[in-house]
């Protein structure tokens, strides 16, 4: 009784409030908005888990694309449906012509989706740039054929564009070196959402990249991390004492037990 009594208390605050503020229509409809989401939230993941089970990479896309807007700041989230989306196998029967097509239309709407997120990335828009970068080269190891699909420069233009556009931001002109690291928890992100062959493929860019840091005995350490840990992702034997005891890897662990 004391409980429901509270609940009605609060609930003719809440309301006095409302009526003493005069909001906008907008700020109502945003104020509705936040209270439905933790009830939509549970139906848009059930919906998301069937289109990933039923391998409908457009309908797993667009239900990922529903649950963003219900948690618009929620930057990994955005990048593991951008990647999961944009190296989705497709129709692997499919003519060589037809596949890579398909590889490059999800290429530019994962592209096109992480470009509007910066809107939403605040502090975190550097590394939003940072993860973006590897989107193409990814994309281009998963499908070579996209290789002749991209602009003049290919997948090394595009990455340097938004490399640049981080550096102009703040970044500093490490932010080369700084992606290969910054990929762990992107990685990590990606086994989240059960995307294993995803994080394979990123785990691939990064050990590419891992030649842009230029401290060689750093690079060279950092790439057997990495090299260690995919290979355990891939089913073999891999010593990972030395990626467990590195702190930079910390995001990673509970996928490597």
């Amino acid at each position: 009784m004391k409980r429901a009594l509270l609940g009605l208390g609060a609930a003719g605050c809440f309301g006095g409030a409302l009526l003493l503020a005069r909001p906008a229509t907008g700020d109502l409809r945003e104020v509705a908005s936040w209270c439905l989401r933790p009830a939509a939230l549970p139906f848009a993941w059930r919906a998301l888990h069937d289109a990933v089970r039923e391998g409908n990479a457009d309908e797993a896309f667009a239900r990922g694309q529903q649950i963003m807007a219900l948690v618009p700041s929620w930057l990994d989230g955005h990048c593991a449906f951008a990647f999961r989306f944009a190296l989705a196998g497709g129709n692997l029967a499919a003519p060589a012509p037809e596949r890579v097509a398909a590889a490059h239309r999800r290429l530019l709407v994962a592209i096109a989706w992480l470009e509007a997120a910066r809107a939403h990335a605040g502090r975190r828009e550097i590394e939003l740039l940072e993860i973006l970068s590897f989107l193409p080269e990814t994309a281009v190891g998963n499908e070579p054929g996209l290789a002749g699909l991209l602009p003049a420069g290919g997948a090394p233009a595009l990455a340097d564009a938004w490399l640049a556009e981080a550096e102009r931001l703040g970044a500093g002109p490490a932010v080369r070196e700084q992606r290969t690291f910054r990929a762990v928890a992107h990685v990590a992100a990606l086994l989240l959402a059960g995307d294993r062959r995803g994080a394979l493929a990123v785990l691939a860019t990064a050990i590419r990249r891992s030649a842009d840091v230029r401290d060689v005995a750093l690079a060279t350490v950092w790439r057997t991390r990495l090299e260690q840990v995919r290979a355990h992702l891939l089913g073999e034997a891999a010593d990972l004492s030395a990626v467990a005891a590195d702190a930079r890897m910390a995001p990673l662990l509970p996928f490597l037990r």
